[in-house]
């Protein structure tokens, strides 16, 4: 109740106050959280390095408040974030200027920089450099009572490169980059009274990543695309300080064929793939092919694609698995409209990927992959009220072999002999099921404001848990949130001056410790933040997070942040 109250007095105070603010850079430390959303770009900014191993192509796109899983940051995923760098030098078409610098810093020895400049600059060919700096050095304090000690300095450090090449013939586009990710971070989470194992030795992780994409032009014949990609990495330790490292490569194939037929707006098509991990530990390798026939179908304000994912994996052992890959529009009028996605297939769970869920995650073995034999998600999108758009959605999905982290305790030798207590997280496993609910409303009825509020409410069922050997009668969804509040409000008050109001709620968290339940302090994050051109190439902005100085965890025993502010300058020349 007293969270529903706190939602209310914020959601009012928003309303009151969304007219003042707009949107700039998001917190560093924010990307920890079981929390992902579609970035925002504002063009003042710089990306956080939040991919690996390396960056998504550039996006330009409206607002999405989608959020799930990823790691790095401790504060929680408020992505209303940075633009990245390559974005920010393509985004105005007629642009002159080549290079961008941008510079952030704040309390908790927080730092975000970025340098970009485009080397070749033509119609058909563009050669561009970016480097990413992103990093933090906070005493950060527990939420647990009486932690002894009561904090721990949170170190993480990111250093990214990369050199991008795009051509641009008559029948085709050619996309190649190679970049090389150096990341550093520390184990801080709580200790619990125990001696601390990694006792804040700096863990080290680096890739190095190839690509080259081929997309053919759109035509009446034939279209093709295809990909490869390839990474190789390799840590500083292993699952100790004095143990092999993990080291290993890994390679993503695509190839894709689509032939139109009657009309333009009808094709049948294939889409392929090959993936696969090898590892020079003693981890499982992993291998994934596969192959999707469909047909595509478009018209006007309408559009459907049915298909199916027929997949081969070999893992822990061979799985051969056939899965529904179904888009589905309808428009009922102009602007309104049904769809639906029907999907399913394996979540690798390979080495780069458990990186990116959370960094603090500790192998001790292959984590095991999971299966959704259906994902579904629809709704209906409403924009027939002027001003207003509104989004309501709902969804299903069943996982098998569903894997939460949670806070490592002391390791079972044999009997009742204890190992060591590692103050990082490590899986468990459960068959899942979660549904969801919700609605989004999205308002520009006076054009330089724009407010979005996202209501989601979750529904979780797990069975067939074990922790360290036990069954758990009434297993949770450790670290989902059952109840979701998120909302923003962007203002541009006069040309070149714009302020943000952000405000993010999760309810209803859970984790396991030393086999009891948990319950996690809720997220209660509000964010302001302002961004003032000074000129078409200069800029200042501000950023002031968790404006409550709220205290929570994004996975137990690691929490996030307190109030912090950073401020800094972009550059355009």
């Amino acid at each position: 109740m007293n969270h529903m109250k706190k939602i209310y007095i914020i959601m009012v105070a928003m309303a009151l106050s969304a007219g003042l603010f707009a949107q700039t850079q998001d917190s560093l430390l924010r990307r920890q959280l079981e929390l992902e959303r579609d970035f925002n770009p504002t063009l003042l900014d710089a990306d956080k390095i939040n991919s690996l191993p390396a960056l998504r192509e550039p996006l330009v796109q409206k607002a999405n408040t989608n959020f799930s899983t990823w790691a790095g940051r401790m504060t929680p995923p408020l992505e209303i974030a940075l633009p990245r760098p390559a974005s920010i030098m393509t985004d105005i078409p007629f642009n002159l200027k080549k290079g961008y610098l941008s510079f952030h810093a704040g309390n908790y020895a927080n730092i975000d920089g970025a340098f970009g400049y485009r080397l070749v600059d033509r119609p058909k060919h563009n050669l561009s450099f970016t480097f990413l700096h992103n990093s933090t050095n906070g005493d950060i304090n527990y939420v647990q009572e009486n932690s002894n000690p009561a904090g721990n300095t949170a170190y993480f450090m990111d250093n990214l490169g990369k050199l991008a090449y795009r051509h641009e013939a008559d029948a085709m586009l050619l996309n190649m980059h190679l970049s090389y990710l150096n990341s550093g971070f520390n184990y801080y989470g709580n200790s619990f009274e125990y001696p601390r194992y990694f006792n804040n030795e700096k863990q080290r992780l680096g890739v190095l990543n190839a690509h080259l994409g081929l997309t053919s032009k759109e035509s009446d014949r034939l279209n093709y695309r295809g990909s490869l990609d390839f990474s190789n990495f390799s840590t500083k330790f292993g699952y100790d300080l004095y143990g092999d490292p993990v080291k290993g490569n890994q390679l993503n194939v695509t190839a894709g064929f689509d032939k139109p037929f009657k009309e333009i707006t009808t094709k049948a098509g294939i889409d392929g793939s090959l993936f696969t991990t090898v590892y020079s530990n003693d981890f499982d390798n992993y291998f994934l092919i596969n192959a999707a026939p469909y047909i595509l179908y478009s018209g006007l304000n309408r559009s459907a694609r049915l298909g199916v994912d027929v997949l081969f994996q070999d893992a822990d052992k061979i799985r051969v698995r056939v899965v529904p890959n179904v888009q589905l529009h309808l428009g009922l009028t102009d602007k309104t409209s049904l769809y639906a996605n029907i999907h399913g297939g394996f979540q690798n769970n390979t080495f780069l990927e458990m990186m990116n869920e959370s960094r603090y995650f500790l192998y001790s073995a292959s984590v095991k992959p999971a299966f959704s034999i259906v994902d579904i998600d629809g709704g209906v999108k409403i924009g027939e009220a002027d001003g207003f758009r509104i989004d309501l959605f709902g969804g299903f999905r069943k996982t098998d072999d569903a894997h939460f982290l949670v806070h490592h305790t002391q390791e079972t030798i044999g009997g009742d002999v204890l190992g060591n207590f590692r103050e990082v997280l490590y899986p468990v496993y459960g068959d899942l099921t979660h549904s969801h609910i919700g609605g989004l409303i999205q308002s520009n009825i006076w054009s330089p404001l724009d407010v979005s509020l996202r209501l989601k409410k979750n529904f979780y069922d797990v069975t067939n848990m074990t922790i360290a050997g036990e069954a758990i009668s009434d297993p949770k969804a450790y670290n989902q949130p059952g109840f979701e509040v998120d909302m923003r409000a962007t203002l541009s008050i006069i040309q070149g001056l714009k302020f943000t109001l952000n405000y993010y709620f999760a309810g209803d968290r859970w984790s396991n410790y030393q086999g009891f339940e948990r319950e996690m302090d809720a997220i209660n994050d509000l964010n302001l933040g302002g961004v003032y051109e000074i000129s078409d190439a200069f800029s200042l902005s501000l950023q002031v997070n968790n404006l409550l100085s709220q205290k929570y965890d994004i996975w137990y025993g690691h929490p996030a942040q307190g109030l912090n502010a950073s401020g800094g300058f972009s550059f355009k020349f």
